[in-house]
């Protein structure tokens, strides 16, 4: 063998080791890298709703969830039959827990997207991480579930950070509170109607969490999403045909065509990635990807908008953060042994536990009533 040969066969050698470290990182953080991706669909999504619903002509809320939840249903839909998801409209047993799922996710949803419209998208985010907690209280009291005393210390400092992020005048006094330089006006009144709304859809995500939890992997994951889907497109409907004033209003021209179409595929793209992503890792390195949404808003805000927060809001949204991903470690991560029974995962299991195979037991013997 010559030389070069020889040469040739070390640097052969010497990046396999590279290849495997390579792969092994790779798989070591794949589902953290997962949801990762689908927080960047989920701040791109949330852009978008904010964007069309200040555009020129200005869609209503009803109209983007239409977009996005027709979408989404047809993906999803599409999925589980190429899959062969088994049940597809769920087992008897649990259909009207699906559907109550479909309402109070509904309910979250309009909230959001009506919210999104007088707050900076950082700030509508924050509040979704006070779902978590309010969950893990609403499965206290109507599950019976355990609430411990961290998480009501974390949901009372959390309080406290809503509180700083309103900042009602009444309290604070006159302040100036959003850094931007070019956004429209928003007045006080609406601004705290709109935090008041938020609060409201935190409510509507919990309840539809909760349910998710009583179901637990008695369905599919995308079975609840498609429930979702289809009531977010028949009631979006039914409200733009019937409440006047609103009804649909063409796109206009191909940048919102685009957009409304790229809705729908980020939004599927937000429930399938995060879906696969926890399944793969529900460990805190996974939960603390969930937060990086505030990071995209924020860029988002500053990009676009050309807003930044206040000093108030900052700080309010710090403490929201900081208490909610308190609460969150402190939860007990299962072992691989539970891991590989975990057959599906919502998108908040990183967040709420495990799923709660108890809980779904104590449904079918009938201690727990609809």
């Amino acid at each position: 063998m010559s030389p070069a040969e020889v040469g040739r066969d070390d640097e052969r050698y010497d990046s396999i080791p590279a290849q495997n470290a390579w792969r092994t990182a790779w798989e070591s953080n794949k589902g953290a890298a997962l949801i990762l991706i689908s927080e960047a669909f989920g701040s791109s999504s949330d852009a978008i709703v904010r964007f069309l619903q200040q555009g020129g002509h200005g869609m209503h809320p009803f109209q983007v969830i239409f977009a996005r939840m027709i979408t989404t249903l047809l993906l999803s839909g599409l999925y589980m039959w190429w899959t062969k998801v088994p049940d597809p409209f769920g087992h008897p047993s649990v259909r009207h827990w699906l559907a109550l799922r479909a309402v109070f996710g509904f309910s979250g949803l309009f909230c959001l997207y009506y919210s999104v419209h007088y707050l900076p998208l950082a700030e509508a985010t924050v509040f979704r991480f006070l779902v978590p907690i309010v969950t893990a209280w609403a499965c206290s009291v109507f599950l019976g579930q355990t609430f411990t005393r961290k998480e009501l210390i974390a949901g009372l400092i959390a309080l406290v950070g809503v509180v700083m992020i309103a900042h009602p005048s009444s309290i604070f006094g006159s302040t100036d509170d959003i850094k931007t330089t070019d956004i429209e006006k928003v007045a006080p009144a609406q601004r705290i109607f709109a935090i008041f709304t938020s609060v409201l859809g935190v409510f509507g995500a919990a309840g539809a969490y909760t349910t998710i939890r009583v179901i637990g992997n008695r369905a599919h994951a995308l079975v609840s999403v498609s429930y979702f889907a289809m009531l977010g497109t028949v009631g979006s409907t039914v409200a733009l045909l019937v409440i006047p004033g609103i009804g649909f209003k063409m796109p206009h021209g191909a940048r919102e065509w685009v957009l409304l179409s790229l809705l729908g595929i980020f939004g599927f793209g937000l429930q399938f990635l995060l879906t696969a992503g926890l399944q793969l890792d529900r460990s805190s390195k996974a939960t603390s990807m969930m937060y990086t949404q505030v990071l995209f808003a924020l860029s988002f805000d500053w990009a676009i908008w050309g807003v930044l927060p206040g000093g108030w809001s900052l700080i309010g949204g710090a403490i929201v953060i900081a208490s909610t991903l308190w609460s969150a470690l402190q939860k007990t991560q299962p072992n691989a042994g539970q891991i590989s029974k975990a057959k599906e995962a919502d998108e908040e299991s990183a967040l709420l536990g495990e799923q709660q195979d108890g809980v779904a037991e104590v449904v079918r013997r009938g201690s727990v009533s609809a």
